[in-house]
């Protein structure tokens, strides 16, 4: 009796432990608080990625903002041409028809001259979503410049009579209007609000809308437009006609000059054609549109995307029969720049790895004491303003410079022999090296001060020669720090303008040079942003090869 009364005391016993340890098991875990412990670790890795969130973001905004959107807007500045298609769609759509060879017929001038005497009505009906149709019998109304204004406006376009379409611009004024702050900071806001109607109207952000402003400052919202609205909306749209129009003549001078005095001519004279003929009609305004060549140069600009910028970059054009050929000989310059470029910024950036590698090298080898010493003089470039830098190269490199000088005195030269090293291309070459070479030294010592020295002794101690192991061991291993040095110094020379130019003379202008006149002086923003893009391009091809040869992940900088 005692053994069957043990066993069922075993077997109660291990039911006992096996149900306490499964309710141990069900039970979640909590922790100090009472929380489950689960629960509280998925909020502490929420609240870390928030943290790491907020701390992402603001370098994330401002790469955006100062890198990404400016990049884009470089890549499509260089492509666009949709000014000139808002300006003249009646002309573009004719031109089609044209064969390119012989003077266009009467059609053509017809639809030129139209366009040209309605530029405020077509800032009227496209912002309001409505193409043009040139047998649309609203769109030949003409608006009196002394009014009325109202019935001819609803004749082109009725949806302006409608009070949802000027609720928008409204709203722009009352938020101006209501805008809390100093009567200094009001007056700005309210500024802005002008030229913000503007560019909701029209496709400029430098025009002002003022008199639209000031008649729907005491609108109620409600009430239907009446003739004033409609004059403020007129006067406003017809004095931004002028800056559109000027801005378009600039892009088709840059095809043939002549075009813009030509369109500012014939705008101011084009109100006088009443009647057909238009073709003779605009002969007597301005002989030049009997110009062929004039016309041909239009059909290049039809298209409201262009690759005629790209092509410009490097001396080619369009010609009357849409082929690709050379620009004239007086005009050819980009290529030769382009080449000249890169010369200048391969031989600098060779120069630059000859003078930085031993001397790298020295630094990552001599005891600290020497090697600090040795690396305040590698930045020292780094400590004194660029423009210092290039007047003591001038003052050392001029014929009678202290180089020259010393040349002299020492004999190795005469006097009437001084050596030209300023304003051409080898003082160019001598002054960039100096500027450049820390961007070379820092990236190739960082690599080298992180190679143990035992390696070296390793390959000694196993029959190698010294040069031997500098170049079958120590070498291979610094390629990361050397292709980094040199895709930096490349890429920095390659942008550079200032220092050429000021030491260079003629022989120092760079395709930089021209990419800032264009962006500074002759406003060819277009032919500016395509110079950019090729140079952007350049760059990445460099990164892509370095990653091909070295591996990206291999790069050192510092």
């Amino acid at each position: 009796m005692t053994v069957p009364r043990f066993f069922s005391t075993i077997s109660i016993s291990a039911a006992l432990i096996m149900a306490s340890n499964s309710s141990s098991v069900t039970q979640p875990l909590l922790t100090a608080d009472g929380i489950p412990l689960k629960v509280s670790l998925q909020r502490s890795m929420r609240r870390n990625k928030l943290r790491a969130i907020g701390l992402v973001l603001p370098p994330l905004l401002f790469l955006l903002t100062l890198f990404i959107i400016p990049i884009g807007n470089l890549l499509t500045r260089s492509v666009d041409d949709q000014l000139i298609n808002y300006q003249l769609p009646l002309t573009f759509k004719i031109i089609e028809k044209w064969d390119r060879q012989l003077l266009p017929e009467e059609e053509l001038f017809e639809a030129m001259s139209f366009d040209l005497a309605t530029i405020n009505k077509l800032l009227i009906t496209n912002n309001s979503g409505r193409k043009v149709d040139p047998d649309d019998p609203g769109w030949r109304v003409n608006i009196p410049k002394r009014g009325p204004y109202k019935e001819p406006i609803l004749q082109i376009n009725p949806i302006w009579g409608e009070v949802e379409t000027w609720l928008p611009l409204s709203k722009i004024v009352q938020d101006s209007l209501n805008y809390q702050g100093t009567k200094k900071e009001k007056r700005l806001v309210q500024k802005r609000a002008q030229f913000d109607i503007c560019s909701y109207l029209t496709p400029l952000k430098n025009a002002a809308c003022s008199k639209i402003f000031n008649v729907l400052k005491g609108w109620d919202q409600k009430s239907y437009p009446d003739e004033k609205f409609y004059k403020a909306l007129y006067k406003d749209l017809s004095s931004a006609h002028k800056f559109l129009a000027g801005k378009s003549s600039t892009r088709m001078n840059y095809e043939k000059p002549g075009w813009k005095s030509l369109i500012k001519k014939s705008v101011r004279n084009i109100n006088k054609i009443k009647n057909p003929p238009f073709r003779e009609a605009m002969f007597k305004i301005d002989k030049r549109w009997e110009d062929v060549t004039f016309w041909q140069s239009l059909v290049v600009m039809k298209d409201p995307y262009t690759s005629v910028y790209f092509l410009n970059a490097f001396d080619r054009k369009f010609d009357e029969g849409m082929n690709i050929v050379m620009q004239p000989e007086e005009r050819q310059v980009y290529v030769m720049l382009w080449w000249r470029t890169l010369l200048l910024s391969f031989i600098v950036t060779m120069g630059c790895l000859l003078l930085a590698y031993p001397t790298a090298h020295l630094l990552a080898t001599l005891p600290l004491k020497y090697s600090n010493l040795l690396m305040i003089c590698v930045l020292m470039p780094f400590w004194t303003s660029l423009l210092v830098r290039i007047v003591a190269w001038m003052v050392m490199l001029q014929q009678e410079g202290v180089i020259n000088d010393a040349l002299v005195f020492s004999g190795i030269l005469a006097d009437e022999n001084r050596l030209p090293m300023m304003y051409n291309f080898t003082g160019t070459v001598i002054v960039m090296i100096q500027i450049l070479i820390p961007f070379m030294i820092l990236p190739i010592y960082s690599v080298m001060k992180g190679i143990p020295p035992s390696y070296m002794r390793a390959a000694q101690n196993l029959g190698a020669t010294p040069s031997l192991a500098f170049l079958k061991v120590y070498m291979p291993q610094t390629l990361p720090g050397v292709g980094a040095g040199v895709i930096l110094v490349f890429i920095v020379a390659i942008g550079y303008y200032i220092t050429p130019e000021l030491v260079g003379g003629k022989d120092g202008t760079l395709i930089g040079n021209m990419v800032a006149y264009h962006m500074q002086k002759s406003l060819n923003w277009g032919l500016a942003a395509a110079m950019g893009t090729v140079l952007l391009a350049a760059i990445l091809i460099l990164y892509w090869v370095y990653d091909k040869i070295v591996g990206i992940d291999n790069m050192k900088l510092g």
